[in-house]
C-alpha cells in the first residue's frame, strides 16, 4: 500500500516539473531544399519539370518521414525510392537525403511549389530522442500556355520513337486472310495516361477489330518512359482493294523546342487473288465449269441444230441455258462446307455468291457475311455457336437474272 502511494507521488512530481527543452539544431546542420533541374526554356503546360527534394544533415537521425505538400496545379510522379547517402560537402561529411519527382503543370502562370516538411526523430548526444521538423522554402516556377496544335492534341516529350509493323503483306492477302497491324509508341518524359488514344482504322470497305491497348511505364531518374501498343486485325470486305489513309500524331520535342510528327503511313489492303474466284459473266462461268460445259454445250448445240425451224443459239444464250440446268459452283461448295461445319470454307464460298449479287440481295448477303466475320475475327470469342444453317439460307436466295449486273 505504501509502495503504491510512493509511486503515485513520484508520478505527480514528474508531471509538475517543466518539460526539458529539446536540444537546438543549427540551420547549417539540417537543411531541406527543392531544386529544379535546368530547363532549356520556360516550360509549357503539361511539360515535365524535374525536381529533387534534398536534405543535408549533420545530425543523428533515428526516424524520418517526408510530408509532401498538396501540389496544387501540378500532376506529379515519384521517380523511384528515396535515397540516403554520405557525401563530403563544404568540407564536412554530411548525410544526404533525396527524393526525385516529375511535376506536370496543369495551368499557365507563376506556380508555387509549396514547402516540404521533413519530420525527423533525432538522437541527442546524451541518447535522448526528440522530434525536429526541417522545412524547405517555397519555390516559384513560370509556366507558359500550351501552343495551339492541329486537332488540339498536346504531347510534350523529351524523345519519342515508334514502330508500325504488319505480320504479313496487307496488299497480298490470301482469300479470307486477316492481317495484323501493330503500332508501338515509346515516349520519355510523359506518364502513360498522357499518350494519345488509338487512331480509328475504319473504312466502309474494311473489317477492322482492335485488341485492348497495352500501356506501361518505366520510372527512371530522368523521368518516366511510357509505352503504348495498339493492335488491329484487318481485311477487306470483298475482293475489291482499298487504301487506308495516313494517320498523323503531332508531338512537341521539349529538347529542341519544335513540333514533330509521327506518321502511320497510308496502306493498300487487298486480296492478292481469290483462292476460289467467283464466276463473273460468261467467261468466268466457262472457266469454273469447263468440264460440264464441254458435254452439255455439245448436247445443246446438237439439239439446236436438229430441231426444225430453230435458229442457232449464240454462245451467251447457250451459257444461260446451261446455267439454269447446272447447279451453282459456289452454292454447291457452300452446302458441302456447311455440312462439314467448316466456317472458313463456308465463308470463302459465300464470298463468291456475294460478289455476283446485285441490289438488295447483295446487301443481305454482305450483312450475313459481316455476321460471320464478327464470329470468326471478332475481338472476343462469341458466347454461343454460329447458326450456320441460317447463314446458308440467307446466302442461297434468288440468283441474279441474266439482265442483272453486280453492283460496284
Amino acid at each position: 500500500m505504501v509502495g503504491l502511494a510512493l509511486r503515485t507521488l513520484l508520478l505527480v512530481l514528474a508531471l509538475a516539473m517543466p518539460a526539458a527543452a529539446a536540444p537546438e539544431v543549427a540551420a547549417r546542420d539540417a537543411r531541406l531544399t527543392v531544386e529544379i533541374d535546368p530547363l532549356p526554356a520556360t516550360p509549357f503546360e503539361g511539360e515535365m519539370i524535374l525536381i529533387t527534394v534534398r536534405g543535408l544533415y549533420d545530425v543523428t537521425v533515428g526516424l524520418e518521414r517526408l510530408v509532401q505538400p498538396d501540389l496544387r496545379n501540378f500532376g506529379w510522379v515519384q521517380l523511384g525510392r528515396d535515397s540516403w547517402t554520405t557525401q563530403r560537402i563544404e568540407g564536412r561529411q554530411l548525410t544526404v537525403y533525396e527524393r526525385r519527382l516529375a511535376l506536370y503543370p496543369e495551368t499557365a502562370g507563376d506556380l508555387t511549389i509549396a514547402p516540404f516538411i521533413h519530420r525527423l526523430t533525432l538522437v541527442a548526444a546524451n541518447g535522448e530522442r526528440f522530434v525536429h521538423d526541417v522545412v524547405s522554402p517555397p519555390v516559384t516556377v513560370k509556366v507558359d500556355p500550351r501552343p495551339a496544335t492541329i486537332g488540339g492534341w498536346w504531347l510534350p516529350a523529351r524523345s519519342l520513337t515508334y514502330s508500325d509493323e504488319w505480320d504479313r503483306d496487307p496488299a497480298m492477302l490470301a482469300n479470307g486472310e486477316t492481317a495484323t497491324r501493330t503500332v508501338r509508341i515509346e515516349a520519355t518524359g510523359v506518364p502513360a495516361n498522357a499518350l494519345p488514344p488509338p487512331p480509328k482504322m475504319l473504312a466502309p470497305w474494311l473489317i477492322s477489330f482492335i485488341a485492348p491497348e497495352q500501356r506501361s511505364v518505366e520510372l527512371t531518374e530522368n523521368g518516366p518512359v511510357s509505352t503504348v501498343v495498339w493492335k488491329w486485325r484487318m481485311r477487306p470486305v470483298s475482293s475489291e482493294p482499298g487504301r487506308l489513309e495516313a494517320f498523323h500524331i503531332p508531338w512537341f520535342d521539349t529538347s529542341s523546342r519544335q513540333m514533330r510528327d509521327v506518321v502511320l503511313n497510308s496502306q493498300r489492303i487487298a486480296f492478292a487473288a481469290m483462292a476460289e474466284p467467283p464466276a463473273s459473266g460468261v467467261a468466268g462461268f466457262f472457266v469454273a465449269n469447263a468440264a460440264l460445259l464441254a458435254g452439255a454445250g455439245s448436247f445443246l448445240a446438237v439439239l439446236a441444230l436438229g430441231l426444225p425451224g430453230r435458229r442457232l443459239r449464240s454462245r451467251a444464250e447457250l451459257a444461260r441455258l446451261v446455267r439454269r440446268v447446272l447447279p451453282d459452283r459456289d452454292a454447291r461448295m457452300l452446302r458441302r462446307a456447311a455440312r462439314r461445319g467448316d466456317l472458313p470454307a463456308s465463308r470463302r464460298a459465300a464470298s463468291g455468291l456475294a460478289a455476283r449479287s446485285a441490289g438488295a440481295q447483295r446487301a443481305a448477303r454482305r450483312q450475313a457475311l459481316f455476321a460471320l466475320d464478327r464470329h470468326l475475327y471478332g475481338r472476343e470469342p462469341a458466347a454461343a455457336g454460329f447458326d450456320l444453317k441460317a447463314f446458308v439460307r440467307s446466302m442461297l436466295g434468288r440468283r441474279p437474272t441474266a439482265g442483272e449486273r453486280p453492283a460496284k
